[in-house]
């Protein structure tokens, strides 16, 4: 959903895309909104993800799109990648939610929204948070569960707004690949 919001506004981007075939193809998807691919994830490629996307965003003055709960989980609970990113840039991290009138969620771990046609698109756009760039440790972490509560009030309240159940937090990709096998 965030493609649209930046080809709208005519942000110049790049996103974090998963090495997988399915991180590929949302890839591809986002290439037709304008934005441009650096491939890796919180569990494949975190060093080099971070390496590159400072220096694009240095060199380029462009900005950088993250999927803050990273490729499995644990769900709505931010990884430090973004942080990271505004931390040694200088670059503010500008939060984003979605919530639909009519979603049809995937059976996943994360309960991906798909919205279905002729239904509301609800997107709520945060204030920029800049990270210090001295914030370590106790204090970077400190920093990290604010802004992830931030976010997670913020999407519980859109979704209530559509009578929308609640999504859990803190599920991820193996326990719920688990679970589902149980069934």
């Amino acid at each position: 959903m965030l493609s649209p919001v930046v080809a709208s506004a005519r942000i110049k981007s790049y996103c974090v895309a998963s090495r997988h075939e399915d991180g590929r193809m949302m890839a591809r998807l986002q290439r037709l909104f304008g934005l441009r691919a650096i491939y890796g994830s919180t569990s494949d490629g975190a060093v080099a993800v971070l390496r590159e996307g400072v220096r694009v965003m240095r060199k380029t003055n462009m900005s950088m799109c993250v999927p803050v709960d990273g490729p499995s989980g644990p769900s709505l609970h931010i990884q430090d990648g973004a942080l990271y990113f505004a931390r040694m840039t200088g670059a503010p991290i500008v939060t984003c939610c979605f919530s639909c009138s009519k979603p049809i969620y995937m059976d996943r771990w994360d309960k991906f929204m798909i919205p279905r046609l002729f239904g509301t698109i609800s997107c709520r756009i945060g204030e920029p948070i800049y990270i210090d760039p001295k914030l370590r440790g106790a204090e970077f972490e400190k920093k990290r569960i604010e802004i992830e509560q931030s976010m997670q009030k913020q999407l519980h309240e859109m979704d209530a707004e559509f009578n929308l159940p609640e999504i859990q937090s803190g599920l991820n990709a193996t326990d719920y690949k688990k679970h589902a096998r149980k069934k």
